[in-house]
């Protein structure tokens, strides 16, 4: 691996950096939030925080990936899930995102994680494609999903899991 890039676990200092990469128009799109100001972006932030561990890619410093892993408990201690996978629109493309996303994979292998699961919207094509380039399978569809501000359109859910050996 290049030196100049790392992965590591995101901290709240992380907002003004990510906020860029989360609001930017065609990554947004496919978000679970709108596109919002700071102030009113903030708790959503937070919430996001709250949810699971937020994970962080940098290339000399600067953030150019992100994803919130969600650790399931008890029973399926064993399964994580991704979610808010990101890639900043100046490092879409290059290879980037399956760089960070093998890493952040062999990360939670290594801690003992032997499935991986999420989570993408039918329309977004590209996303799919990665996924499936990168090993996950479909499980499943869920119908009717989501609805965009400002679209009249329900969007199907596809959920997706990588199995690790």
């Amino acid at each position: 691996m290049d030196q100049k890039y790392k992965l590591r676990q995101g901290i709240f200092s992380d907002f003004n950096q990510l906020y860029l990469i989360y609001m930017d128009k065609a990554i947004n799109r496919f978000l679970n939030f709108e596109i919002l100001d700071k102030e009113k972006f903030q708790p959503i932030f937070l919430e996001l925080m709250a949810s699971g561990q937020l994970y962080v890619y940098e290339y000399e410093q600067q953030i150019i990936a992100t994803c919130i892993v969600i650790r399931q408990p008890r029973r399926a201690h064993h399964v994580a899930s991704l979610s808010t996978l990101a890639t900043h629109p100046n490092f879409q493309g290059k290879g980037i995102g399956t760089q960070f996303l093998q890493e952040l994979i062999n990360t939670l292998k290594n801690d003992g994680i032997k499935r991986i699961d999420l989570c993408a919207e039918a329309d977004n094509s590209i996303a799919l494609s990665f996924y499936k380039k990168i090993g996950f399978k479909l499980e499943g569809v869920l119908k009717k999903y989501f609805i965009r501000e400002n679209e009249s359109q329900y969007i199907d859910e596809h959920i997706m899991a990588l199995i690790l050996d």
